[in-house]
């Protein structure tokens, strides 16, 4: 997912894949080794102390994750790197995280998970290395080069097992809060709410308002917030012009303030709002001064106003959202064409309009390139065998689908994370950190989860011959297998 929560940086459909990716290695990562060209970094080779640098390799990057504290390693393999751009990527491999480029060694270790390729090799492509011997980070390694880096993955040491529903371990860390009301009284000195008895009402979703003037901060878990999107701590630091004009238009400040409200009164506010972050704002920050809208960069703003595509992010109704509207604008607002107009005004005095926008690609990264993800053939056993046992690859799941073949890619909630014709799809709430093993009945809710298709009754019963979408997920976001298969009947 993007760095922030719906960041609007200049970046746009491009999440970080490198650092997506290598969140999902091992902090254990085997020691590091130079194995040659990319394709012989298999597991446990060995290689003389000292290797001297080939001269028909350009290089590597390695550094410490700074997700996972393990080393970590970007081949550059693609034909349109140069020795000075890909050391120029290794300076900035992560935010606030700079590699060590290793002119002429290519990526590998004595152990490794996987072998990821991502991007065109005939231009700037590159290949990450997952490091490990835990059989229980396959699947993340898997999501990240898949899910979150765009790339092909292949499966190496321990992650070539020959059981393939092999036990999960309880889920260690934070998992997607799915959404939720939070009713609370209003604060000291707030009028009354619009909720039972006076509460304000808040839906606690990243796309989730509280009532008009009021601060979602003081009425929501920006905690749960913060486990529906990805968060890193980053700004470019913007110097204000004490002379600029627009601090004595009077119109302009009092939209400006207006703009602000409709911000903190949203879930937008838990990344971007420097007060209630956990650790800093997320690339802009809307107490950044009197022209805070100065750390919200061109493409950011076109997505706020609608021109540039951010439905991957889901949506409330406005109906349910303290009336909120994210349906026809990227930053939720109560009035979309007051917030278009403020927006567009502003990006013309930057001398920008709704047509330099045109071929921006849609916001979300991996969120919007899993959205047009096109299955192949399910492999390795994947599917719902004759017995009704639905198999999947990369270990532990926390939400298991499986749909008609050529149905839509499920997506994040409230609005995208399940299709109208769902056949039957179970997961575990965000309570309960034991996660689903490949193995489980198709139909079935298993003990500790939910099923949300069907609502009620049977699942439909799967025809022979016919071609079935199983999509597999670690989390939110995070697949793990997603292939069609013929069923075979009983």
């Amino acid at each position: 997912m993007s760095v922030g929560c719906d960041d609007g940086d200049d970046a746009p459909g491009t999440a970080p894949a490198d650092a997506a990716a290598a969140d999902a290695s091992s902090a254990d990562a085997g020691a590091m080794v130079d194995t040659g060209a990319p394709d012989q970094g298999e597991a446990d080779a060995t290689v003389p102390d000292g290797p001297d640098p080939d001269p028909n390799v350009l290089g590597r990057c390695v550094y410490v994750n700074p997700f996972t504290d393990g080393d970590e390693c970007k081949g550059y393999t693609g034909g349109g790197w140069t020795a000075e751009s890909a050391a120029a990527d290794c300076e900035s491999v992560f935010l606030n995280t700079a590699g060590t480029f290793e002119p002429g060694f290519t990526c590998g270790y004595e152990n490794e998970l996987g072998y990821c390729e991502i991007g065109d090799p005939e231009g700037e492509g590159y290949v990450l290395i997952n490091a490990g011997e835990d059989p229980t980070d396959c699947g993340l390694a898997q999501t990240g080069c898949e899910g979150f880096g765009m790339g092909t993955f292949e499966p190496r040491g321990v992650c070539v097992a020959d059981d393939i529903c092999p036990p999960v371990e309880p889920t260690v860390g934070a998992v997607f809060v799915q959404p939720y009301e939070d009713c609370r009284d209003p604060i000291e000195g707030e009028a009354p709410g619009l909720g039972p008895n006076g509460q304000v009402c808040t839906p606690v979703i990243v796309s989730g308002c509280t009532e008009p003037g009021r601060a979602y901060a003081d009425y929501a878990s920006c905690d749960d917030i913060r486990t529906q999107r990805p968060y890193s701590a980053y700004m470019e630091p913007i110097e204000a012009d004490p002379n600029d004009p627009r601090l004595a238009d009077d119109a302009y400040m009092a939209e400006l303030e207006w703009f602000k409200g409709e911000v903190e009164s949203c879930a937008c506010a838990c990344c971007h709002t420097e007060s209630v972050t956990a650790d800093g704002a997320s690339l802009w920050d809307t107490e950044a001064g009197a022209l805070w809208i100065d750390t919200i960069p061109d493409t950011g703003l076109a997505m706020l106003a609608g021109w540039v595509d951010s439905a991957a992010f889901g949506a409330v109704d406005p109906a349910n959202n303290n009336g909120f509207d994210r349906l026809h604008a990227g930053q939720p607002t109560t009035d979309t064409d007051r917030l278009v107009t403020f927006l567009a005004q502003e990006l013309a005095r930057r001398g920008r309009g709704e047509e330099d926008f045109a071929d921006v690609p849609a916001f979300g990264g991996p969120l919007a390139f899993q959205a047009t993800f096109e299955p192949n053939d399910c492999a390795r056993g994947q599917g719902v065998q004759p017995d009704g046992s639905v198999v999947w690859t990369g270990g532990a799941a926390r939400y298991v689908y499986v749909l008609p073949a050529g149905a839509a890619n499920p997506g994040v909630p409230p609005n995208r994370d399940l299709p109208a014709d769902t056949l039957w799809q179970v997961q575990v709430p965000s309570d309960n950190p034991q996660p689903l093993a490949c193995g489980i009945q198709y139909g079935d809710t298993p003990e500790g989860t939910v099923r949300r298709a069907p609502e009620a009754g049977d699942a439909p019963a799967l025809v022979a011959g016919e071609r079935y979408y199983l999509y597999v997920l670690r989390d939110v976001g995070l697949p793990l297998t997603r292939c069609v298969f013929t069923y075979e009947g009983e």
